[in-house]
């Protein structure tokens, strides 16, 4: 579906008294590029260097584009593929899901239609169980834009700095109380750690938190964003998130949980961090070789260099 790319450029902002440029935060530049480096941060969303497209960000894209459009053709077709499920014909009803999956204009070759595969399984269960009630999302990749602003004291005096939230939020859907709960589908792999004492493999407790910031600025752009926004994206502006989750098809692995207030807590306290770099226009590089190592600014950052490490 169309979308409005130009609102999505790189941010102009420069920290000074009265400049009138917005300070632009999406999802990716606060709790990615942010989080992960802030010198990484300044190389993609400051100076707007260029990173190659990879096989995951294309698979990504491809996957995103089909869910959302699958929640469009599929509607005329649901009352079919519930009655097919309650007279014990999966096969045929999934096989009805399946055809309203939108055709690829080029042939899927990194794996995507596995991916898209499993998450109709597992659409197919959630239809079974709710009986269509809620089924469909009341936000399907909808994109939301909210112009704030955000104060800091510097030298004594307080400063106003313009703040643009922009972002596309994957899924929502409504609860039975009119609450939202919001889902992210992830085509990457989910990450486990091993869990020594209880011998027992465990969630990543840094993936589950990075995953929750994602979420928690997902409700941040829907707490924030204009009535007439709301309404016009078909959103009742006293909706309010009471849960979330992810979808991660590749590895199998689904998790919802109620919202958590800390996560919000966090992203605000990064945004604070964000605008607190800009006011003193350093942004130190976060040096961690393992993860440094994929970095697609690893060559031109004087933090990362073999002599620092060896």
């Amino acid at each position: 579906m169309a979308r409005d790319f130009e609102a999505y450029k790189k941010s102009t902002y420069k920290w000074e008294p009265g400049h009138e440029k917005h300070l632009r935060i999406t999802k990716s530049s606060l709790t990615s590029d942010f989080d992960f480096c802030p010198q990484q941060y300044h190389f993609k969303r400051r100076e707007d260097r260029k990173t190659p497209e990879t096989d995951a960000m294309r698979k990504g894209t491809n996957v995103h584009n089909a869910m959302e459009e699958f929640y469009v053709y599929v509607r005329p077709n649901l009352g079919k593929v519930l009655k097919l499920l309650n007279d014990k014909n999966r096969e045929e009803a999934f096989s009805l899901f399946v055809k309203s999956l939108p055709k690829p204009e080029e042939p899927y070759l990194l794996g995507e239609e596995e991916i898209l595969l499993k998450r109709l399984e597992w659409e197919l269960d959630r239809l079974e169980a709710t009986q269509g009630q809620h089924f469909l999302p009341v936000i399907n990749e909808d994109e939301i834009h909210v112009f704030t602003e955000r104060e800091f004291v510097h030298n004594g005096k307080t400063h106003t700095v313009p703040i643009h939230f922009a972002g596309m939020i994957d899924r929502g859907f409504e609860n039975e109380d009119g609450s939202i709960s919001l889902m992210e589908l992830k085509t990457g792999k989910w990450k486990q750690r091993w869990d020594w004492r209880k011998k027992e493999w465990k969630d990543d407790v840094f993936k589950v938190r990075g995953m929750r910031k994602e979420m928690a600025f997902y409700e941040l752009l829907l707490l924030n964003a204009p009535d007439e926004v709301m309404i016009k994206n078909g959103l009742d502006p006293n909706d309010k998130v009471t849960h979330w989750g992810w979808y991660y098809p590749a590895a199998n692995y689904i998790y919802a949980e109620p919202r958590k207030t800390r996560s919000m807590t966090s992203v605000m306290n990064n945004i604070a961090k964000l605008i607190h770099h800009y006011e003193r226009n350093t942004f130190p590089a976060k040096f961690f070789y393992k993860t440094c190592a994929h970095c697609s600014f690893f060559g031109i950052c004087d933090e990362a260099q073999e002599d620092t490490w060896v």
